[in-house]
C-alpha cells in the first residue's frame, strides 16, 4: 500500500512536531478549562479564540458529514455522548460528569488530531475506572508503534485491556493515519489480533485511541449528524494520542503533562 502519512524529510517532521506543540498547548488549556460550570459551548468559544492567537485552523471545522459540514472548533463529549458531539450546548457541566475534548489543528498543512478526558467533581470507582483504562490502554498499546509490526499489534492491546476491565470498546470507529490530511490509511481498531491488518513503516504518523463505554457500545446517531451517544445511556471515555512509529521506539507527539 502506498501510505500517505510518512514523514519523509527533515522539514516535515519539524513542522508536524511545530503543528503538534501548538495542537498540545491549546488543547491542555481546554482540558484545564472543562470545570464544573463551564459549557461546552464556552470550550468551543475558547479553541476558536486560541486558534486565532496561534493562527491557525481548527481541523475538524468543515469536515463533510451526513447532514451539514462540522461546525465547531472541537468536539466536546458529555457522560453518554460519546463520539463527534457538536459542542452548542449552554447547560454547565455538574459533579460526576465525564468530558471528552477532542481537537485538532490545520498547521502548515500538517492536521492534528487528538483528544483527553476529563472527570469532574465526585466520581464513583467505576467512572473513575473507565478513564482510567482508557488511558492505560492507549499508553501501553503505544509502544507497539513500531517498524515491522502491524496494525493489529496496536488493536489487540486496546482491546484486551478494555475487556479485562470490564468495559467495551466502541465499534465502527478506528484510529487512523494522519498528516497533510486528518484521516490517512491505515485504520487502527480498538480490538483485533495481534500479527494482522497493515504492517508499520517508519514515519507514519499515527493516531492511536481508544473510546470505551461502561456498558454497551453499541451508538445512536443524533439528529444534528455528527453526535453519537451510547444507546443504553453508559458514560464513556477516550484516549488519543498522536505518534511517529519508529525503527525501535514510538514517538508521542502530544503528551498533555
Amino acid at each position: 500500500m502506498n501510505y500517505q502519512n510518512i514523514l519523509k524529510t527533515k522539514e516535515e517532521f519539524k513542522t508536524m512536531r511545530k503543528a503538534c506543540e501548538i495542537s498540545v498547548e491549546i488543547l491542555r488549556t481546554l482540558r484545564d478549562a472543562a470545570k464544573i460550570g463551564i459549557s461546552p459551548i464556552e470550550i468551543d468559544t475558547l479553541a476558536g479564540e486560541l486558534c486565532e492567537k496561534f493562527k491557525v485552523k481548527p481541523s475538524f471545522k468543515g469536515v463533510p458529514g451526513p447532514k451539514i459540514p462540522f461546525p465547531a472548533n472541537c468536539c466536546v463529549m458529555v457522560n453518554d455522548q460519546a463520539v463527534h458531539a457538536i459542542p452548542y450546548s449552554n447547560n454547565p457541566f455538574r459533579s460526576g460528569d465525564i468530558v471528552k475534548v477532542d481537537f485538532g489543528i490545520i498547521y502548515q498543512g500538517f492536521f492534528t488530531d487528538h483528544g483527553v478526558t476529563v472527570g469532574l467533581g465526585e466520581l464513583s470507582d467505576r467512572r473513575k475506572s473507565l478513564i482510567a483504562t482508557a488511558e492505560l490502554s492507549v499508553n501501553t498499546a503505544i509502544p507497539y508503534a513500531i517498524e515491522g509490526n502491524r496494525t493489529g499489534d496496536i488493536s489487540s492491546v486496546l482491546g484486551e485491556i478494555a475487556e479485562m476491565s470490564g468495559f467495551d470498546s466502541v465499534w465502527n470507529f478506528t484510529g487512523h493515519g494522519i498528516g497533510k490530511a486528518i484521516h490517512y490509511a491505515p485504520n487502527i481498531p480498538f480490538f483485533g489480533e495481534p500479527g494482522t491488518g497493515d504492517k508499520l513503516v517508519e514515519g507514519m504518523v499515527l493516531c492511536i485511541e481508544n473510546w470505551i463505554t461502561d456498558g454497551s457500545a453499541a451508538l445512536k446517531l443524533e439528529n444534528d449528524g455528527w453526535t453519537l451517544r451510547t444507546k443504553d445511556g453508559s458514560y464513556s471515555s477516550m484516549l488519543e494520542h498522536m505518534v511517529i512509529v519508529g525503527k525501535k521506539s514510538a514517538e508521542v507527539l502530544t503528551k498533555l503533562s
